[in-house]
C-alpha cells in the first residue's frame, strides 16, 4: 500500500447495506463452512478487523474483506467498521491484490490471476510485484505459470481436485503435453472404477521420464540454428528448463520440454549426415536410438 493511502484513510463504522462487492475482485471462491466459521465468530465478538473500503457513487465499494462482508451477512449484522481509503482504480487494485496474496486462504490459481492484473500495469514487473507483496520471485513465478493450465487441468485444480504442487508440475510443460500429464494423476480401481489422486511424486517421476529430454545428451549440436530454422538455436528458446532457473529450480540440468522440436531436429540432423557421408548417418542412427528418448 502506498504512503498517499495511508494518510488519506479513516475509520468509521457504517450500515451493512451500503457496501457492494467489487466486480474486479480476483477471489471468486468462498468456502461456506469457513464462511459459517467467521459468521458465529462475529456473532459472538463482533467484527474485529475493518472491512476496507473506497467511496463509490455514495455507497461503499469493498476494496479488501469481502469473506468478513459475506460473513457479516450470514451473522445479520447491521453495522460494520469499515477504514475508508481514498484510492483511484490502479491504487484500488493493487491494494485488493496485495491484501488478498497474504492471506493463507486465497486459491493459488486466483492469486496468479490477481498478480497478472498487477503486471498488466505500468511500472509493474515481477521484481517489483514480489517486493510489495513479500513473496519471492520464484513463489510469484510459480503462481503465474499456473495460468498456462489447460482447462480442464485449470478446472480440476479450482475444484481442488488437484493439489497445488500436481498443478504447478503441468503448468511447467508445454500445453500439449498437460492431458497426457493430467492423466497420469490418477490411479484408477477398476473394480470400483473410481480413480485416486497419486502423490505429486508420482507425477515428477513420469515427467522426467517421459517429456525431459537432456541437451546435454542430444545427438545434434544444440547451437545450430539451421536445423529447424523456424525454431532456432536451442539455448535461445523459452521451451527448456535453463531458460527460467527461478521456476525449475528443481530439475537438474538443462532439459528440453519440446519433445516434437527436438526429435524434429534429431531427424534433420540425421538426414543431413547421411547426405554427407553414409556411415556417419548410420552412426548418428544408432546413438539416437540409445537415448532414452520417449514421444507420447
Amino acid at each position: 500500500m502506498n504512503t498517499l493511502a495511508i494518510v488519506k484513510s479513516g475509520y468509521q463504522t457504517v450500515p451493512l447495506n451500503l457496501l457492494d462487492e467489487s466486480s474486479t475482485n480476483p477471489r471468486r471462491t468462498f468456502e461456506p463452512s469457513k464462511l459459517n466459521e467467521l459468521a458465529d465468530s462475529i456473532r459472538t465478538h463482533g467484527l474485529i478487523q475493518p472491512i476496507t473500503v473506497r467511496r463509490k457513487n455514495k455507497r461503499f465499494e469493498i476494496v479488501a474483506g469481502a469473506r468478513r462482508f459475506r460473513a457479516a451477512q450470514i451473522a445479520e449484522q447491521e453495522d460494520v467498521p469499515v477504514r475508508i481509503l481514498d484510492l483511484d482504480d490502479a491504487e484500488t487494485l493493487e491494494v485488493r491484490i496485495i491484501e488478498n496474496s497474504q492471506r493463507q486462504d486465497v486459491h493459488p490459481y486466483e492469486e496468479a490471476a490477481g498478480y497478472q492484473r498487477l503486471l498488466d500495469l505500468p511500472g509493474y514487473d515481477v521484481a517489483t510485484l514480489a517486493l510489495k507483496c513479500g513473496k519471492s520471485q520464484s513463489h510469484v513465478y510459480a503462481r503465474m505459470t499456473l495460468l498456462q493450465l489447460i482447462p480442464e487441468v485449470a478446472e480440476a485444480f479450482q475444484q481442488d481436485k488437484i493439489t497445488a504442487s500436481h498443478a504447478n508440475l503441468i503448468a511447467r510443460i508445454p500445453t500439449e503435453q498437460q492431458a497426457n500429464a493430467y492423466a497420469q494423476c490418477w490411479k484408477i480401481d477398476y473394480r470400483s472404477d473410481e480413480a485416486f489422486l497419486l502423490p505429486a511424486k508420482s507425477l515428477a517421476s513420469w515427467i522426467d521420464d517421459n517429456l525431459y529430454l537432456n541437451l546435454d545428451e542430444a545427438p545434434f549440436p544444440i547451437e545450430d540454428a539451421t536445423l529447424v530454422p523456424e525454431e532456432g538455436a536451442c539455448p535461445d528458446c523459452p521451451r527448456r528448463t535453463g531458460y527460467n532457473k527461478q521456476l525449475f529450480g528443481d530439475v537438474q540440468g538443462d532439459q528440453c520440454l519440446d519433445p516434437k522440436c527436438y526429435h524434429t531436429k534429431v531427424a534433420v540432423f540425421i538426414e543431413r549426415i547421411k547426405a554427407e557421408e553414409p556411415k556417419q548417418g548410420r552412426e548418428a542412427r544408432r546413438r539416437t536410438l540409445t537415448l532414452r528418448v520417449h514421444h507420447r
